[in-house]
């Protein structure tokens, strides 16, 4: 959905090598990366719920006098940024219309295929940027670092030394 992606690279060599034992059947990131998926579902989630700013500490811009007029109207009670819910749910509840959950042995994607998400998540000219995909920094911080003590635990049953930087 947008382009507003958390890569968590790694060195060339230990692509290399992550990629060859994935292959043999020798290492599985599926745990690791099932718990990053449940954490991102209840990063967006509090970011749904508490509108947490994402660029430069501002929260985010106040709906226009016309819209909130009509969204009152039309949808009391409704937070910003949730209209039906549809976009919320699909984001943060695996299994809903619309989310993605896609989890390979070194790999996970984790978004939204409702259409409309990526013009609230990114802006436009007439709409002001959400951005509630992006995990905060600290989030990604601590995702990095389960990420990593994993594959060096992997490496190691594998009988493969591990110095220095798995992660780019």
């Amino acid at each position: 959905m947008a382009k507003n992606k958390t890569n968590i690279r790694l060195t060339p060599k230990s692509k290399q090598l992550l990629g060859r034992l994935a292959k043999a059947g020798k290492v599985d990131m599926r745990p690791v990366l099932k718990v990053v998926g449940i954490g991102y579902r209840k990063e967006v989630k509090a970011v749904f719920d508490k509108k947490q700013p994402r660029d430069s500490g501002l929260r985010w811009v106040p709906l226009s006098p016309g819209y909130a007029a009509f969204k009152s109207k039309n949808f009391p009670g409704r937070p910003l940024l949730v209209r039906t819910g549809d976009l919320k749910k699909s984001m943060t509840k695996k299994g809903a219309k619309g989310n993605i959950t896609l989890i390979g042995k070194n790999s996970g994607i984790f978004g939204s295929t409702i259409s409309y998400g990526i013009f609230h998540d990114e802006g436009t000219s007439r709409m002001p940027k959400r951005n509630f995909s992006e995990p905060s920094e600290r989030r990604a911080l601590i995702w990095k670092g389960q990420i990593e003590r994993d594959i060096r635990r992997q490496f190691e049953i594998q009988g493969i030394d591990v110095e220095g930087a798995i992660l780019a």
